[in-house]
């Protein structure tokens, strides 16, 4: 499955910070998390893993068609979720051992009074125009360049950075 513009930044960002990044992680919802009457499904869009930690990633590119209640109480539901299926299923279980979870919510687009909820319930979020900044930074610095890159978007944002093509201010 294609990963959304969000999820494309997102992922770059945190395999050049040094994590494992697992994309698209599909799981059954069951009855008993969601109290509806059939089990549903779902996805986490990324999770991003390091030796002393576990990243549950949310990508949204706009958060905001409901109210800021419904729009967060949706998102900390999902976290829950999710954290509930990594400590069930067989094999991620064995990845939480010994490592924190954190919770990140990478937007683009948003209601600021969704954020101050999420905030308080321990919801780690990111702006896109942030991440890509930082990601802009740490390929300027060249501490995570490789030279060759492998990936074609990292390499095109190498060659606007070294030709001046992208504005310096800006990170």
């Amino acid at each position: 499955m294609p990963l959304g513009y969000v999820e494309e930044l997102a992922s770059r960002y945190f395999e050049k910070k040094g994590y494992l990044v697992f994309p698209n992680i599909r799981f059954q919802l069951k009855k008993e998390w969601t109290h509806k009457k059939v089990a549903g499904w779902s996805d986490i869009d990324m999770i991003a893993l390091s030796i002393k930690e576990l990243i549950i990633v949310q990508c949204k590119s706009f958060i905001g068609t409901k109210k800021s209640d419904e729009i967060s109480n949706d998102i900390l539901n999902w976290f829950n979720y999710t954290e509930l299926f990594l400590e069930e299923d067989a094999i991620w279980k064995k990845w939480l051992k010994g490592r924190r979870i954190k919770k990140y919510l990478i937007i683009d687009y948003t209601v600021k009074k969704a954020e101050s909820i999420l905030r308080k319930n321990e919801i780690m979020i990111f702006y896109y125009s942030d991440l890509l900044k930082e990601l802009l930074k740490i390929l300027k610095s060249g501490e995570a360049r490789k030279g060759k890159e492998d990936d074609a978007i990292i390499r095109l944002l190498c060659a606007m950075i070294d030709k001046k093509m992208i504005n310096p201010k800006i990170f």
